[in-house]
């Protein structure tokens, strides 16, 4: 159709394109792409917004956010859509009430989202143990990574998981829904579940494995630091010199 071949006359008038997904390189190659002309930069997390925080600050923020001292806590984070699994972070609570549920994020797309009027009614009159608190500020965020024991993020498909990699930067214990998308960029950074069945396993097992926790906390981290500004930055440079030098041949 006239809509695909203008994208493509786009892409190959370009002298070189930067993608933030590796996953994303077979299909413009697939396009008729020339391979060498694309190169995979990724994303990064500024660690001055996203960061761990001490065990009293964390304490303070519970109280701040009206969440039990003791409570094992389960966040979630992104757009409240269809699109992001948000319909089996919903049933997870209901059926896990011993736990307490986070779902930090609004409607950004508003009435037109997917599912837009029952998912108004759930956010209306949630589980007990289940926080809708809606689309906070950066710095309120880091806050909610910090106070959870766990970070799930259910999502169906991503462009490229931001979420996820603010998770790592406070040191927040991971789940994902098993994604190539994630396989291709963090695998072995975050446990993977590929439905709601999984997700609930791996919640109860970091429930009761403050070990395990300890040791996705301490993978997280140590991704982090591939996703961080300086890191990323230094790909940068390195892109820029090679293309500088590319061109004056």
């Amino acid at each position: 159709n006239i809509f695909y071949w203008y994208v493509m006359a786009f892409y190959k008038r370009m002298d070189h394109i930067v993608v933030v997904n590796p996953t994303f390189i077979e299909k413009l190659v697939a396009l008729g792409v020339k391979r060498d002309k694309i190169t995979y930069i990724p994303n990064f997390v500024t660690k001055t917004q996203f960061h761990p925080l001490p065990l009293e600050q964390k304490q303070t923020l519970r109280q701040q956010f009206g969440i039990d001292q003791e409570a094992f806590v389960v966040l979630g984070v992104g757009q409240i859509q269809e699109r992001k699994g948000i319909w089996d972070f919903i049933a997870l609570a209901r059926e896990n009430p011993q736990w307490t549920f986070v779902w930090v994020g609004g409607f950004s797309f508003g009435s037109i989202t997917a599912g837009y009027d029952e998912l108004k009614k759930v956010l209306a009159d949630p589980p007990a143990n289940l926080k809708f608190p809606g689309i906070v500020d950066r710095a309120v965020i880091n806050g909610y990574y910090n106070v959870a024991d766990v970070f799930l993020l259910p999502s169906y498909s991503e462009l490229f998981p931001m979420s996820a990699l603010e998770a790592f930067s406070t040191g927040t214990p991971t789940v994902l829904r098993d994604l190539d998308l994630y396989r291709a960029i963090i695998d072995g950074y975050y446990l993977p579940a590929k439905d709601k069945a999984d997700m609930q396993q791996e919640l109860a097992t970091l429930a009761i494995d403050s070990d395990l926790r300890q040791r996705l906390s301490e993978q997280a981290l140590a991704a982090s630091e591939r996703y961080s500004a300086d890191y990323v930055a230094g790909i940068w440079q390195k892109f820029y010199t090679e293309q500088a030098a590319l061109g004056k041949r």
